[in-house]
This record gives C-alpha cells, sequence and structure tokens, in this order.
C-alpha cells in the first residue's frame, strides 16, 4: 500500500510540475486509425485506462464517442474534467461525452452488460503497474470489454534504466490476455521517451 501511495504522489507532483513527458497533448495515429480509418469503428463506448489529462477521450468524444477516461492521479483528473468543461458545447454538437474518474484501475466496479465498452484503451499504463497486481488488471479489461470490442494497448519493454517504468514483455501480455482476448496484431517499435515499445491490437473473445 506505502508503495502505490508513493507512486501516486509521485505523479501527481509530476503533474503539478507540469513534468510529463508522457502527456503530449496529441492523439496518436493508431488510435485516430481505428476510429477514423477505412475499417474505422463505429462510435461507441470507449474506456481509457490510465486517461492522464483526457486527451484521447476528447478526441473521440468529439468524434461522436461516449468516452470514460479513469486515472489514479487526482491533478491529472482535474486537469481533464476542466478541459471537458470547457469544450462542453463542442462535445455536445458532436453527439459525444467525456467523463473522467480517480480510480485503481486494477479495482474497477464490474459494469452492467449495457456499459460495457466496445474499445479500451491503454497508453502506457499496464507498464508502470506492478507485476503482483497485474492479472487484477487484466480480470478488469475483460469485465469492461463488450465481446468483440477493441483493446489497445501500448507498452513499453523492462529497461535497466531506474527512471523507466517497470516494462512488460509481448509474451506477458499474450499471457494476461490469453482466454479472453485474441491478438490481431502487434507493432515493435521505439518510445520517444527511449527503449522498445509496443502497441498490441487485441479482441475481445465472446
Amino acid at each position: 500500500m506505502t508503495s502505490e501511495i508513493d507512486t501516486q504522489t509521485l505523479f501527481n507532483e509530476r503533474y503539478r510540475s507540469g513534468s510529463t513527458p508522457w502527456d503530449s497533448g496529441i492523439t496518436p495515429p493508431e488510435l485516430l486509425a481505428a476510429v477514423t480509418g477505412p475499417a474505422a469503428l463505429t462510435p461507441g463506448r470507449m474506456l481509457d485506462i490510465g486517461c492522464g489529462t483526457g486527451t484521447n477521450c476528447l478526441t473521440l468524444a468529439r468524434l461522436g464517442w461516449q468516452t470514460l477516461g479513469a486515472d489514479f492521479a487526482s491533478i491529472a483528473i482535474d486537469l481533464a474534467n476542466q478541459k471537458a468543461q470547457s469544450m462542453a458545447a463542442e462535445l455536445a454538437h458532436a453527439g459525444g461525452s467525456a467523463h473522467f474518474i480517480q480510480a485503481d484501475v486494477t479495482k474497477l466496479v464490474p459494469p452492467t452488460p449495457d456499459e460495457r465498452f466496445s474499445l479500451v484503451l491503454d497508453i502506457g499504463c499496464l507498464n508502470g503497474i506492478p507485476a503482483e497486481l497485474r492479472a487484477d488488471y487484466a480480470s478488469v479489461v475483460a469485465e469492461q470489454a463488450m465481446p468483440g470490442a477493441l483493446f489497445l494497448l501500448y507498452a513499453h519493454f523492462p529497461s535497466d534504466r531506474a527512471d523507466r517504468p517497470f516494462g512488460c514483455t509481448a509474451e506477458e501480455v499474450d499471457q494476461l490476455f490469453s482466454g479472453t482476448f485474441h491478438l490481431e496484431r502487434r507493432e515493435l517499435g521505439s518510445a520517444p521517451q527511449g527503449g522498445q515499445s509496443m502497441w498490441n491490437w487485441l479482441r475481445r473473445l465472446s
């Protein structure tokens, strides 16, 4: 518990100081392709796990999606809510919405069938979760995703650098979601902050 509290404090301090290189304010092309490309998903409900200041929720809300962002950093959620309030008229005109909650993403309340999401997004959250909590995280993702939902997961690989998140391997992703998701595609690359990273496109099984 102490470690979790310390981590929350660290992230809140980083948001307070503006030292947040991961919070670029830019929606990645991988997500945009999923919602605007040739095989674009129909606007529905999207959950952003580790949403930061809400950039991706707000982008999709502008496209008519109903979005929910969850993050354990209270300052990030406050900033996300401020953005959403300033864009309320624009989002309403687009038929979208953006809501944000401060929460431990390994303990999200299971949704009703009608509340499940057709798109789940994680950009750099799983790779920062301690190993002993990752099975809980995987269970939460499976609960939140409706059958056939797309789970778009970006993660850093493990690194020896002390200033990097724990990271996770492709094999760990496969193991965590075996039986609940099918891996459709994986692309390896380099993270902007250094080190190797990967995008994973996973589809929720029925």
